[in-house]
């Protein structure tokens, strides 16, 4: 960066509307149980459109190496950013894509494997440890909320299915939803 970037005007208004994204992005990801840094250096590589160092992004986001690090390393595996290498270059660089409508049902199907698959089979234990021969109207509430829970879960994987099980069904889907 030169002398004369550092006192561009022009430039100093994108980092604002840069950093306003990314304080936006990490507040929101945090309401969604998304840890605030991981949402930040995402939003920052989104949004910049170009890859990073781990320096640079400590560097902007002000946060340490180990907390950088370890998000970085959540965000790789989430499948939102992706690491490599310039040939002959010791450093690691990161950069996000471009493609919004991936990144989106890639967080998706993660947020899926993560939160979803559990609760299912949580309840289906649930479920299960209910005796059978229990004709008692508790255990027929509890059978009935857990069955009713099931189901809405079912409808969700249905949707889920049809939507974002493939990168291309997810395009397919959300290119559609959007012209409408």
């Amino acid at each position: 960066m030169s002398d004369s970037d550092l006192k561009n005007p022009e430039r100093d208004h994108l980092l604002a509307v840069q950093d306003q994204f990314i304080l936006e992005w990490g507040r929101m990801s945090s309401s969604w149980g998304i840890n605030r840094t991981m949402a930040q250096i995402h939003a920052l590589l989104l949004i910049t459109g170009r890859p990073h160092s781990m320096d640079q992004i400590i560097d902007r986001l002000h946060i340490s190496r180990g907390n950088a690090s370890m998000n970085l390393r959540d965000l790789i595996d989430w499948g939102v950013i992706q690491r490599f290498r310039h040939p002959g270059d010791r450093k690691d660089i990161y950069q996000c894509s471009g493609d919004v409508l991936h990144m989106f049902a890639r967080v998706v199907r993660e947020r899926k494997r993560r939160e979803i698959d559990p609760t299912v089979a949580a309840l289906e234990e649930c479920l299960s440890q209910v005796p059978k021969d229990d004709d008692s109207e508790e255990a027929q509430h509890i059978q009935d909320r857990i069955q009713a829970l099931l189901e809405v879960f079912g409808v969700i994987d249905r949707v889920y299915k049809q939507i974002f099980e493939s990168d291309e069904s997810a395009r397919n889907a959300l290119k559609h939803y959007l012209k409408d």
